[in-house]
């Protein structure tokens, strides 16, 4: 049988991720451009593949070292990929059966290896259980934060820091939130059509979609990949974007002919909605610290046909502008741990020393915001995450330093507040990313 090209593709990946520290979409997207001859079956089941075996990376490992002879660090990384695709795939991959797993692992172990590791790869996938029922877990009761740690492929340290916030019970259905692959979700660009056209649009060409949340420009789709190969995409009607992401704009409140500043713009989802609401009459600053992810905002504001948005390259924290502006966007920078669904290899990248640097960078950023903004505008801090370090506690620092007050935004969005001008999304709802937004108000 010959070399199966999409589990190939896959070890291609993963060893972009687990040894050269790729992000995993970035890793994925650089294969996919690549392998044009999958089909798209053979890119849904990669995808599956990968994002998998990143997501429950810590469980595959932890099967894996007692059906070894040797410690699995000492293993060659691709035959460590391979071996942790192989236990993926038996446990979560119902499509796929036992003995097809095994041989195409063998397969890919010569390819990766030599005749040695493939004998060692078909013994230890041949006793890999196929079932959770035949895994060894702590006790739940006795060692809570361990069995929930390796179940869930979370670190430890991030499950011992919700069962002290949440309790054991709420912090596994987070850990089972952030495990579950989230919707594929679009923002239609109302600029070109309203909701309702770009879904008939779609329906009509194949594409199912709904309307599932409050937020009015979002679509839900099962899967976006060959979307983004639409015409309706490449004309411009939409942007892949959580529903959650859309709230931020909505806080702003952008209003024709304002000059507004989107603090770290990049890839654009956010500056491109405060254009399409704003109107062409709008002057939308996008800042970014890097040339080339600034790249992709102006290409995103090409396709989508949405003038008025003028890129400066620049950091935040250092600002090279000069204010004042009406409102101010500060899409922080954070440790993205409410986004765990979309991106799992965060969970593998982020440390509590992470945290607490971000949270100062967090606060620097609003600071600056602040002092662009102009006496009685708006500033909206928002970051992709749960942790009290990058949300409660940073709103409150800068509300004691009293240059800006609290202030509610629109009623519509009443079912996320939590108090004064704070916002909050939760990954526990299905539909949603875990996002925290704030509103503030510059005093005179």
């Amino acid at each position: 049988m010959p070399l199966d090209p999409v589990r190939n593709a896959a070890i291609d990946v993963l060893l972009r991720v687990f040894d050269r520290g790729m992000h995993l979409d970035d890793a994925l997207d650089i294969t996919l451009r690549r392998k044009t001859d999958l089909g798209d079956r053979g890119r849904r089941f990669l995808t599956q593949l990968v994002y998998g075996t990143v997501r429950h990376k810590l469980l595959c490992e932890h099967v894996l070292r007692p059906l070894l002879r040797q410690p699995f660090e000492e293993l060659p990384m691709p035959i460590r990929a391979i071996l942790c695709m192989g236990v993926f795939q038996a446990l979560f991959c119902s499509q796929v059966t036992f003995p097809a797993m095994v041989h195409t692992a063998v397969e890919l172990a010569k390819k990766r290896g030599h005749a040695g590791t493939a004998r060692l790869v078909n013994a230890v996938l041949r006793r890999a259980p196929q079932a959770f029922d035949a895994l060894d877990l702590p006790a739940r009761d006795a060692r809570p934060a361990d069995h929930l740690s390796l179940r869930h492929s979370m670190p430890p340290w991030l499950v011992e820091r919700w069962i002290a916030e949440y309790g054991a019970a709420d912090a596994e259905r987070l850990c089972v939130a952030l495990n579950t692959p989230a919707p594929a979700t679009i923002r239609v660009n109302t600029a070109k059509a309203t909701r309702d056209q770009v879904a008939r649009y779609l329906l009509k060409a194949g594409f199912q979609v709904t309307h599932g949340t409050p937020v009015p420009e979002e679509l839900t789709l099962p899967e976006i990949g060959a979307l983004l190969r639409s015409k309706w995409f490449l004309r411009g009607y939409f942007m892949p974007q959580d529903p959650a992401s859309m709230l931020a704009a909505h806080l702003v409140e952008p209003q024709p002919g304002e000059r507004i500043l989107d603090m770290c713009a990049a890839p654009g989802g956010k500056t491109t909605h405060l254009a399409q609401l704003a109107g062409p009459t709008a002057r939308i600053v996008a800042m970014d610290e890097s040339p080339g992810r600034l790249q992709a905002v102006l290409e995103n504001a090409e396709r989508l046909e949405l003038p008025g948005i003028a890129p400066i390259c620049g950091d935040g924290r250092r600002s090279p502008l000069r204010g004042p502006f009406d409102r101010v966007l500060v899409d922080a920078p954070c440790s993205g741990l409410g986004t765990l669904r979309r991106h799992p290899d965060l969970k593998w990248r982020v440390t509590p020393e992470t945290i607490h640097r971000l949270a100062r960078t967090q606060r620097d950023l609003l600071r600056t915001a602040a002092a662009l903004c102009k006496n009685g505008g708006l500033v909206v801090y928002t970051v992709c995450t749960i942790t009290p370090e990058e949300t409660w506690d940073v709103a409150k620092a800068v509300l004691a330093e009293g240059a800006v007050a609290a202030e509610d935004g629109p009623a519509w969005l009443e079912p996320w507040r939590v108090t004064t001008g704070q916002y909050r999304t939760l990954p526990q709802d299905a539909a949603l990313d875990g996002f925290f937004l704030m509103r503030f108000r510059k005093r005179s």
